[in-house]
């Protein structure tokens, strides 16, 4: 992925962070599973969720979504 590519994501997303599941050790790097990237347009879906676990706020999502798509 290009450097331009990231800018524009970065530019247009935000990383929300929901309710940890997992302990990591102190040493630990990498992505955490609690941490998820939205665009501007489904971010004000994750609102008031962050106190569920990625994997719950999600599916809550997913359905809020087919309930205005039908």
């Amino acid at each position: 992925m290009s450097a331009t590519r990231r800018r524009n994501l970065s530019d247009k997303c935000t990383v929300v962070y929901f309710r940890p599941v997992v302990d990591y050790p102190d040493d630990w790097t990498g992505h955490p599973e609690n941490a998820e990237w939205f665009c501007n347009e489904h971010l004000p879906l994750a609102e008031g969720r962050t106190d569920l676990s990625a994997l719950e706020a999600i599916e809550q999502m997913r359905t809020q979504l087919a309930q205005i798509r039908a």
